[in-house]
């Protein structure tokens, strides 16, 4: 019973990570790059 509860939290926890992996991964980038915009001027 209770593996099932567990089994059924996961996906939603799995989702957010799918979700926030790439966003977190394109703020990065974009604040990588004003940085290196900032640099150069």
């Amino acid at each position: 019973m209770s593996d099932h509860h567990v089994e059924g939290h996961f996906p939603e926890e799995a989702e957010q990570n799918e979700i926030g992996g790439p966003v977190l991964f394109a703020l990065v980038c974009l604040g990588a790059s004003i940085l290196i915009i900032w640099a150069m001027t």
